[in-house]
Order: structure tokens, then C-alpha cells, then sequence
């Protein structure tokens, strides 16, 4: 699925969303623990005459609390903001910020958090809990919000690009439940703007007046071209599964037999996805967006317009030589293996529309969305009362 296909979300009551996530996450194993628990009941009220046992009170556990972080900066009350009447308490902060700060403990070895780097923190993480809550009460008020299944999709492609998602998340300093929560937040934004404005894609016209506007810069002074690759990295295969670039220790400790069948597997991956984008009809961006394992896979493997001193000669040579529309076989780099297809070659001078449309594209759903979200959040602080001493304090400490 395309990302452009997520944006055109579904109305749904507000609530469902929630209750259908939790009924989803049941599956046959939930099937058959609520089946179990219904005849165990069945059974325990077999014989009216039995008497009720009584049940055993747990004992309490003990619960650690973390240990206080370090601060340079007043402390924070327990309640950060007020949003339409709803609470924001400070827990909410801390479950954000300690995973951050943290690391930056650990890195910094002298058992200080500057000031300055906190206050940035507490004016970014309230500020977006309060848009959060305002999303959710618009949501709520207006009936406009993401279904089940177009979250699921979201968070499916989201993890399609990201190979070790566990080891992601903890790079971002988040858990699963903060990142589903973004997501929503994500698609209740694009949703409730949709609602407002229409598509969030630039029409055709709007494309060609931007390309006017900007038509006396949109020169070069060498021959450029357009591409766009398949990568396969080096590394242990199991069947057609992507798989995570290895860390440069990783293949230093690689014997020279396994850094042989790697690059072998890269390679007969490579070939096999170079066939199928020779095949009619196949879309070869979305074929990198599914099956590339490098870092440009979200965007579909495309490199933009770029001269031939900017990629690694090898890339290079090879990407230079193609025909408009060729795919070029497997080029071998340290890498991995690249797969590589030219969408257009330009020579000196002023750059026709086709060859900057792509990026134009993705300049005005910027500014769209820019615009958009900031008239949303207008409009929502008008309708829903917003009261936060905490974040005020934030903003004029990281001003000092």
C-alpha cells in the first residue's frame, strides 16, 4: 500500500477506535482463554448448593520507583496542563523524558543534565501532550478519526522500512505504546485536516506555478541524473526476508567463508528482484519501498537529481551509463548490491519540469501540511481551553 493511500482515512465513531484494538489484539488465543473461562464457570455453577469460596486477598508487591534524575530547573507540579478540562499529569512527562535523559547521563559521565537541555525537553514533550489531548477532543467532538484498520496498515508500512523495529524504538527513546500514540496522533492530524482542506497533495497547477516561481533557480552546471535503487546488504539470509545492515565490528569478526556466502545471497537477491522489476507493469520505486534494505527504501529508493561526483564511482559509472527507463544488473559496493534505474539525464542549463516534479511534489505537501496543521491548532486552542503554567516556565527557561 502506498503511503498516499493511508491519508485518505475512514470517519468512525471516536470510541470504536480503542475497542477494536483491544478486541483485535484477542486473536484465537483470546478465543479460546474467554472459551476456557466460560466453561470453567459453567462448571463452578453446576451445583446451586455449593457454597462460594472466598477469594485470597494478593499480597501487595513491592513496586521500585526509578531513581530521581538530576535537574538543574524547579521542580514540575503534578499537573502540567489543563486541556478542554482534562488533565495532563507529570507522570506523562517523565515516562518521555527519562529514556532520554538517561542517555544522556550515560554519555555525558558527569551526573549532570544542563539546564538548558532539560527546559528544551519539558517545553517539547508538554507542549505535544497537550496537542495530543486536543487532537483526541476534536476527534471526539467531531466524529472525524482513524479507523482500526487504517492504523494497522500505518504501522505496518511504518515497520516495513524498519528492520529491527525493538532496536529502533529504543534508539528513539520510545516504547511501543508512546510510538502507537504518535502514530495516532499522526493520522487523527491528517484526518481532521482532510476534513478541512481536502487532499493534502499539491494539484497539478499548484505544481506548475511552484515550478515558475522558482523556474530561474532550477538550474545546473553539469550533466545530472535521476535515480532510483534496490539494495541488498551483506549479511546471514533466511528466505526472502529483508535484513538488517551489519555493524562494521560484525564484519571485521565475519571469517572470509561467511563474507563469501553473504555476498553471494546478496547477489542471487539482487538478480531475483532485478527480474521482477523487469516485469510489465512493475512499479520499481514501490518494489524498492517493499524489498530495498537501504535507507532511502520509505521514499522508494529514489536519490533525487544528483551529478556523477556525488555517488561512489562504481554507483556512479554505472547509474551515468543508463538509458532513461534501463535497469541496470546487480553493481557490486561495500555496501551490498545495488539494483539501479534511471528515470531521466539532464544536461547543463535550465531543468525541465519532469525532472524536479518529485521534488516538488514533496516541497508543496510540506508547506500544505505546514499551513494546515498550524490553522488546526488555532482553531482547537480557540475551542478547547488550554492552561499550562508548566509549559509557560518551559518556554521562558529555555529562552534564558
Amino acid at each position: 500500500m502506498s503511503s498516499l493511500s493511508l491519508h485518505r482515512l475512514r470517519v468512525i465513531v471516536p470510541g470504536l477506535l480503542v475497542a477494536a484494538l483491544a478486541c483485535s489484539c484477542k486473536g484465537e488465543q483470546g478465543e479460546r482463554a474467554a472459551g476456557a473461562e466460560q466453561a470453567e464457570a459453567a462448571e463452578s455453577s453446576s451445583d446451586p448448593s455449593a457454597p462460594a469460596q472466598a477469594e485470597a486477598e494478593p499480597e501487595p508487591k513491592e513496586v521500585a520507583t526509578p531513581e530521581a534524575l538530576p535537574s538543574e530547573l524547579p521542580p514540575l507540579p503534578e499537573v502540567l496542563a489543563t486541556v478542554g478540562g482534562r488533565e495532563i499529569p507529570r507522570r506523562e512527562f517523565e515516562i518521555r523524558y527519562r529514556p532520554t535523559a538517561e542517555k544522556l547521563l550515560a554519555r555525558r559521565g558527569d551526573g549532570r543534565i544542563p539546564g538548558a537541555f532539560e527546559a528544551m525537553q519539558r517545553r517539547k514533550i508538554i507542549d505535544g501532550l497537550i496537542w495530543s489531548v486536543l487532537l483526541e477532543l476534536e476527534a471526539e467532538r467531531s466524529g472525524v478519526d482513524v479507523s482500526p484498520e487504517d492504523l494497522a496498515a500505518f504501522e505496518a508500512e511504518e515497520r516495513l522500512h524498519i528492520l529491527d523495529w525493538p532496536a529502533w524504538l529504543a534508539r528513539i527513546n520510545q516504547s511501543e505504546e508512546i510510538r502507537r500514540g504518535k502514530d495516532v496522533d499522526y493520522l487523527r492530524e491528517r484526518a481532521l485536516l482532510e476534513a478541512r482542506v481536502g487532499a493534502l497533495s499539491p494539484s497539478e497547477d499548484q505544481l506548475r506555478a511552484a515550478y515558475e516561481a522558482q523556474r530561474d533557480e532550477l538550474v545546473v552546471s553539469e550533466p545530472v541524473i535521476r535515480a532510483s535503487h534496490l539494495l541488498f546488504t551483506y549479511g546471514p539470509r533466511v528466505g526472502d526476508e529483508k535484513i538488517q545492515p551489519l555493524l562494521p565490528e560484525q564484519r571485521e569478526a565475519a571469517s572470509e567463508g561467511e563474507k563469501a556466502r553473504w555476498q553471494a545471497l546478496a547477489l542471487s537477491r539482487a538478480k531475483a528482484l532485478r527480474a521482477k522489476a523487469l516485469e510489465p507493469g512493475v512499479d520499481f520505486n514501490a518494489l524498492a519501498e517493499e524489498w530495498s534494505e537501504g535507507p532511502g527504501a520509505f521514499r522508494g529508493g529514489d536519490m533525487g537529481l544528483f551529478p556523477k561526483a556525488r555517488m561512489v564511482p562504481e554507483y556512479a559509472e554505472v547509474a551515468f551509463a543508463l538509458e532513461p527507463g534501463e535497469i541496470s544488473e546487480p553493481v557490486g559496493s561495500l555496501k551490498g548490491f545495488y539494483v539501479i534505474k534511471s528515470f531521466g539525464r539532464y544536461e547543463p542549463g535550465p531543468l525541465p519540469f519532469e525532472a524536479v516534479r518529485a521534488d516538488l511534489v514533496r516541497q508543496l505537501e510540506r508547506e500544505i501540511y505546514d499551513a494546515g496543521h498550524e490553522a488546526l491548532r488555532k482553531e482547537l486552542e480557540a475551542r478547547f481551553e488550554v492552561a499550562s503554567p508548566a509549559l509557560d516556565q518551559a518556554r521562558a527557561l529555555e529562552a534564558k
